[in-house]
């Protein structure tokens, strides 16, 4: 911006975010500067967070306490400088996960195959005798 721009703009125009021409910033300072933010965040346990980056390109995994604090890491991340997109894999609330059948929970799993099989309304099976004989 030339001087006679500015003073015509005066402080009013705002370039934050306009660096030199061809600059990008590194992966590692963008995954550092997330990685920083999440931390001193008071409403974000980042303890279950994976963030990895390439190209710019943002990749939050892992577990966060619930859907408002998953909304936040990628609030977070999205405002640092250089990143240009964000994926959120981060899956709220690690105890709706413990019971769920296509999660984490395989043993609620195998439990209910276990009851299923064993019913005579499951792909036409017939009940075993009470007796244990046919």
């Amino acid at each position: 911006m030339h001087r006679q721009d500015w003073e015509r703009e005066g402080p009013a125009a705002n370039f934050r975010g306009v660096g030199p021409r061809g600059y990008r910033r590194s992966d590692e300072r963008i995954r550092e500067d997330i990685i920083d933010r999440l931390t001193d965040d008071p409403r974000i346990d980042a303890t279950d967070i994976d963030v990895s980056v390439a190209q710019g390109e943002v990749t939050l995994a892992g577990t966060v306490e619930d859907r408002a604090a998953r909304h936040r890491a990628e609030d977070i991340a999205e405002a640092v400088s250089g990143v240009t997109h964000v994926q959120n894999d981060l899956r709220a609330g690690r105890e709706a996960w413990q019971g769920s059948v296509t999660g984490p929970g395989a043993p609620a799993r195998a439990g209910m195959i276990e009851a299923l099989e064993s019913t005579s309304m499951v792909l036409g099976k017939t009940p075993l005798p009470a007796d244990g004989r046919d």
